[in-house]
C-alpha cells in the first residue's frame, strides 16, 4: 500500500470495467491534492485490473479479492485497508463531480465532532441525463445533531444519502463500527448512517457534487422498484433508530416517549401490511378489510354527518356506506391529489371543517400520511380527539376543539 494520505477514496467493484473507467477518471480529476485511491477487485472476469493499471497513476492502488466476497464484506474491506483520516467510497458506476474531495473534507476539518457529512446527489440514467429527482430536500444544510437525522427518517422526510456521495471520518467508524446488515443486505449502509448519526453530529453539503446512476444492472434499483424486497430493511432499519433514541437523553420526556411509540406502531404496521402480500393468509383479505372500514364508519359518523376520507383515492368505488365522505385534497367534490406541504393540508382541512365536516379519518392506503406529513399529523392529535384507531382507520372527531 501506499503511503498514507488525508482522504482515501475507496472503489469496490465488480465485472463492471467500462463503468469503472469514467467513475476512476472523476476521482482522479479532483483537485484535491492529498488523497489516493483504492480499487477493490471482488474478483471480477472481465478486464477491470487492465482499466485500472492503464491509468499508470501513482496515487491508485489495486487490490484484488482471491474470491467475491458480496457487496458488504467488499465495502469493509474498504474500511480495513483505509489508513486516511477521512474515507470515501465511490461506488463503481457513479461520477465524483469537481469539488466533492475539497468541500467534504473542508467540512469534516472545521467541525472536528462530525462523524461524517454528504452533499447532495445528481440521479442521472445511464447515458448520465439527469432525472431531476431530490431526495435531499428535507435535509437543512450544515451541522445538525445526527438525533435530528434519525427524527427526519422517523418522520418519512426526504434527507436519503447514497454512499458516493459520502466522507466519513475514519475515528468515527472505529467508533460505531463497521457496514452491518442485521435486516437485509440492501440496507446495509442506512443502518451504518444511523450508528453513526445516534453518537455524533452529521453534515449536509446541499450541493450535488456525485452524480449517482440509476440502472437496471443495480442490485440496489431491482431491490427497491416495485416487487422487490428493499423496503423491508429500510423499515427494519427506522425501527432500530427508535432504539437509538430511546438510549438517548431526550426519552426522559414522557412526551417525546409517546411520539417514538406512535412511531413504532406506524412502523410496525407498515412493516406487517407489506408482509400481506408474501403470505396472503397472514391478514384478511382486501374486501374484508373493506366491509370492516364500512362498518366502522356507520358506527362512527352520525345519520346527516360528513367524514373526510384520506384513502389515496382508492376505496371511495367500493365503500357503500351512506355517509357522506369528502375526497382529501378535495375540488368541487372531486379528488385533488395530495397537499404539497402541511400548511396546504391544514388549511384544506380548516376549510371543510367550517363547511361541516365532522370527521377525518385516515384509511389504511393513506396511512403514510401520518409519517410524511408529520406537522399535520401533530396539528390533528394536538387539537381533536381521536376517536378511532385500529389497522384499518385512524379518525378524528373535529366538531369540537380539546
Amino acid at each position: 500500500m501506499m503511503d498514507p494520505t488525508k482522504v482515501t477514496i475507496a472503489m469496490p467493484t465488480y465485472n463492471r470495467a467500462a463503468l469503472l473507467k469514467g467513475a476512476l477518471a472523476s476521482a482522479l480529476a479532483q483537485d484535491y491534492a492529498d488523497f489516493q485511491v483504492i480499487v477493490i477487485d471482488n474478483a471480477s472476469t472481465d478486464d477491470t485490473e487492465a482499466v485500472v493499471r492503464s491509468f499508470s497513476d501513482p496515487r491508485v492502488a489495486y487490490i484484488r479479492n482471491e474470491a467475491n466476497l458480496g457487496c458488504t464484506r467488499n465495502f469493509n474491506r474498504a474500511i480495513e485497508l483505509n489508513s486516511s483520516p477521512y474515507l470515501s467510497i465511490l461506488m463503481d458506476d457513479d461520477i465524483m463531480l469537481p469539488g466533492f474531495i475539497s468541500e467534504t473534507a473542508r467540512m469534516l476539518d472545521e467541525h472536528p465532532a462530525v462523524a461524517f457529512c454528504f452533499t447532495a446527489p445528481r440521479y442521472v440514467n445511464f447515458d448520465r441525463v439527469s432525472l431531476g429527482v431530490n431526495r435531499t430536500h428535507d435535509m437543512p444544510a450544515g451541522v445538525i445533531d445526527g438525533l435530528n437525522y434519525l427524527e427526519l427518517h422517523l418522520n418519512a422526510r426526504e434527507c436519503w444519502i447514497e454512499p458516493s456521495t459520502v466522507m466519513m471520518r475514519r475515528s468515527a467508524l472505529s467508533a460505531a463500527g463497521a457496514f452491518d446488515s442485521p435486516h437485509s443486505k440492501h440496507s446495509d449502509d442506512l443502518n451504518l448512517w444511523f450508528r453513526l448519526a445516534a453518537r455524533a453530529p452529521i453534515a449536509f453539503i446541499p450541493k450535488e457534487l456525485v452524480e449517482v446512476r440509476v440502472h437496471d444492472g443495480q442490485l440496489s434499483e431491482a431491490a427497491y422498484r416495485s416487487g422487490g424486497y428493499g423496503h423491508y430493511g429500510t423499515i427494519a432499519e427506522r425501527i432500530d433508530a427508535v432504539s437509538y433514541l430511546l438510549q438517548s437523553d431526550r426519552a426522559r420526556d414522557a412526551r417525546y416517549r409517546d411520539w417514538l411509540a406512535d412511531r413504532l406502531r406506524s412502523l410496525h404496521s407498515s412493516q406487517s401490511s407489506q408482509l400481506y402480500g408474501l403470505i396472503p393468509d397472514l391478514y384478511y383479505s382486501h374486501a374484508e378489510r373493506v366491509a370492516m372500514a364500512e362498518q366502522e364508519l356507520e358506527r362512527l359518523v352520525p345519520p346527516g354527518g360528513a367524514v373526510i376520507l384520506v384513502d389515496q383515492n382508492e376505496l371511495v368505488s367500493e365503500l357503500t356506506t351512506a355517509r357522506r365522505r369528502l375526497p382529501f385534497l378535495e375540488n368541487h367534490g372531486q379528488y385533488w391529489g395530495l397537499p404539497p406541504d402541511d400548511s396546504a393540508a391544514i388549511r384544506e382541512l380548516e376549510r371543510m371543517r367550517a363547511e361541516g365536516a365532522g370527521f377525518i379519518a385516515f384509511a389504511w392506503p393513506a396511512f403514510w400520511w401520518l409519517d410524511y406529513y408529520a406537522a399535520f399529523r401533530d396539528y390533528l392529535s394536538a387539537r381533536f380527539q381521536c376517536a378511532m384507531r385500529n389497522s384499518r382507520l385512524i379518525a378524528f372527531d373535529l366538531r369540537s376543539e380539546r
